[in-house]
This record gives C-alpha cells, sequence and structure tokens, in this order.
C-alpha cells in the first residue's frame, strides 16, 4: 500500500455523523457494501457534489468527532470507493474500527488540524509516519500514526483479507 497521499483538501467541520452526512442512512437498513453503490453517495448529506468533485490521492480532513452515530461501515467504504485518506481531529471508537476495517488510511487525535488547512489546499499526508504537510501554506505538522497492527489490516485491504488470511494460516497450521 502506498502510505503517502497527496492531492486536495476537503475540510469538513466537527460533529460529521455517519448516518444522512456521510451517506445516507437507508444504506446502511439495506445493508449496502458495494463500493460501486456506495462511492456516488458518499458525503451527500453536506455536499451533494462532494462524490463527482473528489479525486483518488485527495484526503478529507475534518474536525472533533468525524462520523459520529451509529458505527455503520457504509460510509467508510464510500471513502475507500474514491480512494481517499481521512485525518481527523477525533473519531469515535466504533468509527475508528470502521476506518481499520474498510481499509482507510487514517489520522486521528490530530488536534487543531482543521486550523491548518481549507479546502482545496494541496496536502500530503504519510499515513505510516504521521507526516501532514499543507504545501499551499507551507506548513509542516507529525502526529502520531495508527499501532503497525493496525496498518497492516489497512495494508491488506481491511478485515475481510485479514480475516481471509488468519483462517488460511489457521488451516495451514492444524489449528
Amino acid at each position: 500500500m502506498n502510505w503517502r497521499l497527496c492531492g486536495r483538501c476537503w475540510k469538513f467541520g466537527d460533529n460529521i455523523g455517519i448516518d444522512g452526512d456521510m451517506m445516507p442512512l437507508e444504506f446502511a437498513l439495506k445493508r449496502e457494501l458495494d463500493p460501486a453503490v456506495l462511492g456516488p453517495q458518499l458525503m451527500s448529506g453536506v455536499d451533494p457534489e462532494f462524490a463527482r468533485k473528489v479525486r483518488p490521492g485527495d484526503v478529507i480532513v475534518a474536525g472533533k468527532r468525524f462520523a459520529q452515530g451509529n458505527p455503520h461501515i457504509q460510509g467508510f467504504i464510500g471513502i475507500r470507493a474514491h480512494g481517499l485518506g481521512l485525518v481527523a481531529e477525533s473519531i469515535p471508537r466504533g468509527s475508528f474500527r470502521n476506518a481499520v476495517n474498510a481499509g482507510i488510511p487514517f489520522l486521528t487525535q490530530c488536534a487543531g488540524v482543521t486550523e491548518l488547512v481549507e479546502t482545496g489546499d494541496e496536502i500530503e499526508i504519510d499515513f505510516e509516519r504521521g507526516v501532514f504537510t499543507n504545501h499551499s501554506r507551507s506548513i509542516n505538522r507529525t502526529y502520531q500514526p495508527l499501532e503497525p497492527q493496525l496498518l497492516d489490516i489497512i495494508a491488506i485491504g481491511g478485515w475481510r483479507t485479514h480475516l481471509e488470511r488468519r483462517v488460511v494460516s489457521m488451516k495451514a497450521s492444524g489449528t
């Protein structure tokens, strides 16, 4: 996996909800998991044109409690469908797990990060090392990256691939 993304910043504030803001609730109720279906709906509750404007390598930079509410994975599958990264001041525990499960490169606990950017800034994030660079404003910060075990799960595409590999390993070892 390429841990370094370089693209445009898409800034969102505090308290972005998983249902309604990131993804219409109907997709969680239908248990939709197809990235081709979910991608076009990403962030439609706060910017109906968002999915048409982003491109792979862009990064969502969000405030506190990004993806709050019921921990549904659909919004994170939508992020992955577009090849985006995520940097947030904070993410609730259930949504943190879903970001890992969906295989999203992300940083959290990035205090004050929304003060360092505006939508459209050219930013570069090294998710493996926690290095945040805003090229448009000549700002560099370092944040705590995720634990190596979580990076490993993200690198292989999320929980499903991780589970499949564990099952194969267990079968091979006779466990």
